[in-house]
């Protein structure tokens, strides 16, 4: 089992991923780059199952809750 300081890293890791992800996405902002999307994506899952391990509470509102029309 893997000690509270390795999911930590991991979590560090794969946030340090996100923000270079996010900034790939500004600079080609008018650039359809459905790879990148994904990217992200898989990153934001991994950080959310990593901080559910570690019992870390996410935010409230995610980004569905912040888009007009989609009621899940």
């Amino acid at each position: 089992m893997r000690t509270q300081e390795e999911i930590m890293q991991k979590v560090n890791y794969y946030k340090k991923k996100l923000a270079d992800a996010m900034e790939e996405k500004e600079e080609f902002a008018g650039t359809s780059y459905p790879e990148l999307d994904l990217i992200i994506f898989s990153l934001v899952d991994k950080l959310e199952a990593l901080l559910w391990v570690l019992e870390i509470d996410l935010p409230e509102g995610d980004i569905l809750d912040r888009i007009v029309g989609i009621n899940h």
